[in-house]
Formats: structure tokens, sequence, C-alpha cells
């Protein structure tokens, strides 16, 4: 043993008086915590008490024991200090990402940033409700208490939602509809999975954000920072969840009642207050403070209410249909016995009289299939040069009409994909070309140094100036190779190709040669394979 060291039954005397100072901060922390969730006694002797132990924060003397002096009538107003890690990374997330956010859509239309400001509330609340989680037991989306505590965010999250219906004429739709898409990211709280949640409402929101984006670029800063703010906010609660929520709310194992520590910590004004804030000593003679408001309830509840719930007085939504559900064996006490004549198909007479029976059935729509024309139409086109790869894709006949015209180097390819009628001129020397995925496209090529690939095209015309040596279709449909009189020992390959026809000079004239679809298969009896020959047809 060295020396300085000590060893008491095996144990190091350092190791202990480490974990004896590790358990002494525990407790404090618990103390300090059940200080800000109590409320301070506004008696005269507990005055004269927190007086005698007082520090100075901000300049001024405050009682020692509480995290922060108690408001007017008891209640304690906390201090960033005394909140959960995870509470104050909230309230930077808030700050960081949706304040930002706010402030740009205030600026950039009223009816948007009243819909922003909405958005805000409902995160704030938010906020709440994971605060009165970490001092609660666990409640379960199922439990009617977690709907009931959860209301007031589902009624901002509908109001989000109508402000996007009550303006669809609005210039300013798009950013309408990219929050009313977005804010139902705010139920990972129901969820076990949150992280995996939230990335489907970003995608579901960036469909209209990049929409403004296209519309703006280089046009309006402030609508093309409000989208990139808006969908840095699923990246912030992500990271936020990611860190401290992986997997939902965090609850307290003997906690108290989730509507009474709600009630508690709801308002604003108490998440969080400064550092520098100096808390006020409570008064002996001050009046009461005025009665919280009424605790908050369901979130994600369905606000529609059957008509029969509404004249029997009983509850809709969710609550409703969790009610009968529990009501076991009984649930089909309340069903009626159908009598034999009241059957359609045990009484001829009954189904010849219904007005149903004589209607013709109408077959259900079918959904319509999205064909590549569309898809093609539906992105922007892009030409671009990429890694010493020239890029032609998404095109969709030129506005122009004219050829698509690239300059081309022996060190570089063309990849053209997605296309539809339009003429690609390639001058120079390149090293590979390919077509894929094309209709009605042609391509004049000058000089290839490897080959050139059409995959899963249709109708597609390729003319060789100079020469290339290798020319490659697969599952290509309707495809015309033009040949010059340097390109002739051109090796063409074809899987899976019809309707393949190459062009060849034939003194001032072309002539066509038609390559075989068909090919015969026989078994050499002497050698035992298979011999295979192109099925010649006469022209």
């Amino acid at each position: 043993m060295g020396e300085g060291e000590f060893s008491i039954h095996g144990y190091n005397i350092v190791t202990l008086l480490k974990r004896l100072e590790a358990a002494t901060s525990r407790l404090e922390d618990v103390t300090i915590f059940q200080e800000s969730a109590t409320d301070i006694s506004s008696s005269s002797k507990e005055i004269t008490t927190n007086s005698e132990n007082t520090m100075a924060v901000g300049g001024a003397a405050v009682g020692g024991d509480a995290v922060g002096g108690g408001a007017a009538g008891g209640d304690a107003v906390t201090t960033s200090s005394s909140l959960p890690p995870a509470i104050k990374a909230y309230k930077k997330f808030i700050d960081e990402y949706v304040n930002p956010f706010v402030a740009l859509s205030v600026e950039i239309d009223p009816v948007v940033g009243k819909q922003a400001e909405v958005f805000k509330k409902a995160a704030e609340m938010e906020g709440d409700f994971l605060w009165a989680a970490s001092l609660s037991k666990k409640v379960t989306p199922s439990d009617a208490v977690f709907a009931e505590v959860l209301k007031p965010i589902n009624e901002a999250i509908g109001k989000v939602v109508e402000l996007k219906d009550a303006n669809r004429t609005s210039k300013f739709n798009n950013n309408l509809a990219t929050v009313a898409e977005g804010v139902p990211v705010l139920g990972w709280i129901c969820v076990d999975t949150p992280v995996s949640y939230i990335p489907d409402f970003k995608d579901s929101s960036q469909f209209w954000s990049n929409r403004i984006l296209k519309e703006f670029k280089d046009k309006d800063e402030t609508q093309v920072n409000w989208a990139k703010a808006f969908t840095a906010v699923f990246d912030g609660l992500k990271a936020f969840v990611k860190e401290y929520e992986t997997t939902g709310p965090t609850w307290k194992v003997d906690g108290a009642d989730i509507k009474e520590e709600i009630e508690k910590v709801k308002g604003g004004d108490k998440i969080p207050v400064e550092e520098s804030a100096v808390p006020v000593a409570p008064s002996a003679g001050g009046p009461p403070p005025p009665p919280p408001p009424p605790p908050p309830a369901s979130v994600f509840e369905a606000h529609a209410v059957s008509k029969d719930s509404e004249t029997s007085g009983t509850d809709g939504g969710m609550n409703a249909v969790f009610s009968e559900l529990n009501r076991g064996a009984d649930i089909t006490k309340g069903l009626k016995k159908v009598d034999k004549s009241q059957m359609t198909h045990k009484n001829p007479a009954l189904r010849a009289s219904s007005n149903v029976a004589s209607q013709k059935p109408v077959p259900p729509r079918k959904p319509k299939n999205l064909s590549k024309k569309k898809e093609v139409a539906s992105k922007p086109p892009q030409k671009e040069f990429v890694d010493n790869k020239w890029m032609v894709i998404n095109y969709n006949e030129t506005d122009d009409g004219l050829p698509i015209v690239l300059e081309v180097s022996m060190d570089q390819s063309v990849f053209i994909a997605n296309s539809e009628s339009i003429v690609v001129q390639i001058k120079g020397k390149v090293n590979a070309v390919t077509i894929n995925s094309c209709k009605k496209v042609g391509v004049v090529l000058e000089r290839g140094i490897s080959s050139v690939e059409i995959i899963k095209s249709n109708h597609v015309e390729l003319q060789i100036i100079d020469h290339v040596p290798t020319i490659a279709a697969d599952q290509t449909d309707t495809l015309t190779i033009y040949l010059s009189a340097t390109s002739l020992d051109t090796e063409i390959f074809t899987s899976s190709t019809t309707s393949l026809n190459v062009e060849i000079p034939d003194g001032d004239d072309m002539k066509e040669l038609a390559a075989p679809e068909q090919l015969k298969h026989v078994i050499d009896t002497k050698s035992r394979k298979m011999v295979s020959t192109a099925v010649e047809h006469a022209s």
C-alpha cells in the first residue's frame, strides 16, 4: 500500500469518502427538489428563520433554504437551477428552434404568425406536461386521466389545423399547410419510440416547405429562412428526445397524481426564471393569490361526439370506446335480435321491395396508378456536372425545343435518366454514356472510348458520328442505332430487347438491318450441349 493510503477491511478510504460525498450531494438535490414542489409557509416564524440563513442572489439577500423564495400566497417560483435537466433542455429547445420560427412567421404574415404562436403555445404546454410527469406516477395513454391532462395541447393542435383550413385561398397557404402537417409531431409523448416517430411528420411537412424553397429561392430570403427554421424544429426536437426521453415521458415511481402536479407547474412564468432573478420574500399580510385555472384535460382525443352520446349524456371519443370495451361479455347485451321476417336474404318479398336491392352495386374506385411520365414531370429537370459525370435527369421536353448540348472530354461520362421527348448532342470524345429509363429520346454521339448502355428505355434513337467500340441494350423496346462508315466494327450486345434496328451506310443511302428476336435451341447429341442460333426472317 502506497504512502498516504489506508484500507479498512479491503476498502480504500478515499473511495469511501467519494461515495459518501456523492450520496450527500444526491440527498441535497432531493431536498431542494421537494422544497420547490411544496408550498412555503408564510408564517412570521418561518420568515424569521429563513432570514437568519440568507444568501445573496444578484446583490439581494434571500432565504438560503429554499431554491426560490415564495410568491405571495405561498407558491414557489422555481429557478432554472432547480429544474430537472430534461426540462432545462426542453426550454433551450424552445428558445433555439421555436422562437426564431415564430419571429419569422410574424414577419411574413399576421395569419402565419398567429398559427406559429399557437404552435409555440402547444409546445410550451407540452413542456409543462413533461415537468409534471417527472413528478408523477406513470399513467398510460389508455388511462382517462392521460387524455384529460393533455386536452389543452390537443385543442391547440386543432387550432393550428383550423387556421390552415380557414385560409385555403391565402397566398401563404403553403406556409399554413407546412405547419399543419407538422404539428402532430407533438404527439410523440404518446408513443414508446418517439425517436422514430418524429421523422414521419418531418417528411409530411417538408412536402410543403420544399414548395416554398422552390418558389422563393433567390427571391425572398425571409421565406427561405422560414422553411428552414421550421424544418430545424424537428431536428431539435429529435435531438432532445433522443437524449432525454428515448422511451417517452419520464415518470416518478412514487410520484404524485399527474393532475395535481400539472396544476403546480402550469404557467409559462414558472418555466423557468433566470438565475439572476431575485425571489421575493412572502408577505405575512398580503392578499391570497387567485385560484389556479381549471385543470387541463385530453390530448389527441376525437372531438366529434355522436348524437347518441349527446342525448344520453355519455362521453364521446376514445373514453367512450374504452368504456365499452371494458364491459367485457356484457357488451352484447344491448343488441337486438333480428327476426327472420326482417332478414332480406330469407325474405324475397322484403328484398324485392327494398330500394337498395334494386340499385346496381357500384364497384370501389381503384386508386390511380401514377405513370412514369407524371413522376418525371413532378420532379425538377436537372443538368449539372458532378464528379466527372454529366447528369441529364427528369427532362420532359425542353422549353425551346432545341437539343441539349454537352461539351465533353475523354475523362468524363454522361448519364441520361428519367427523361422524355428530348435530344442530347454530345460533342467531343467521352468515356462512356448511359441511357436509363428514358422514352422518345435521341442521342447524337461523336466518339466514345468504352461503351454506350441503354437500359429499361423505350423508343430510343442513337447516332454514332465517328466511332464507339461497344453498344449494349438491356430491357429496351424499339431501339434504332445509326452507325457511320467508321463505326461498322462496333459490337452490339442485347438482352431482353425488342425491335432493334441498325442503320448502316450503303452508297448514298442507308440500309436497315433488323436484329433477330427469336432464337432456336437444339441439343448436340455428341457434345451433350445446347446450341443456339438466331432465327432469320426474310426481309
